[in-house]
């Protein structure tokens, strides 16, 4: 089930058009947010401040340069398995005035779903954890590469155990499958809060 405000229902209803939202635009501050482990616990955490001037720890180098420069050319279309939820009526359909879709159980293998040579993308249960954190050593094993996969999985779907009364699943897809998206052109880390919305099936619909 997916929760949509009244103000998006020319978008869905006439557009036939629904939006993925990227992360840094989600609800929860603390999302794709995790803590940076490493076997090693030395000064990993540790930073410094000189003449006013911040000297990043080691812990958040990682997160700027690995997370943002990895998460921002996704979005991601939440969804639950409740229908009756009241808060969730209250936070994400504009206080009870939208609506509710029901996706049919497959719809994530339609063609509209999937990229334009007809991969598909990824689709499951969102993990709800109580210690948010990614090891990289555990990550990489016994290499050096960090595989991206992996970390896409332990990205996008786990998340604090405080929201596990909402039971999401989410559908991720790269922003490349929306006509309206244009990347940014530089390759340094940056915050994408733009709108997506990618056109759907109502065959997804039940």
């Amino acid at each position: 089930f997916k929760y949509c405000s009244d103000k998006v229902i020319k978008s869905v209803f006439i557009d036939q058009k629904i939006k993925f939202t990227q992360p840094r635009a989600l609800n929860d501050p603390l999302e794709f947010n995790p803590i940076m482990r490493f076997n090693q616990h030395d000064a990993k955490y540790q930073y410094y401040e000189f003449n006013g001037l911040l000297f990043p720890s080691i812990e958040f180098f990682f997160r700027v340069q690995l997370i943002e420069s990895q998460i921002n050319s996704y979005g991601i279309l939440s969804l639950t398995k409740i229908p009756n939820s009241f808060d969730m009526w209250s936070h994400y359909a504009n206080g009870h005035k939208g609506f509710v879709l029901e996706f049919k159980e497959d719809f994530w293998h339609l063609a509209c779903m999937r990229s334009q040579k007809g991969d598909e993308r990824a689709f499951g249960e969102v993990e709800y954890v109580d210690d948010y954190s990614i090891n990289l050593d555990v990550l990489v094993g016994s290499g050096t590469d960090i595989p991206v996969d992996l970390l896409l999985k332990e990205l996008f779907f786990k998340k604090t155990s405080r929201w596990s009364n909402e039971r999401e699943y989410r559908l991720v897809r790269p922003l490349t499958d929306s006509p309206d998206y244009k990347p940014p052109e530089t390759n340094y880390p940056y915050t994408d809060v733009g709108v997506y919305p990618f056109a759907f099936d109502w065959e997804c619909i039940s």
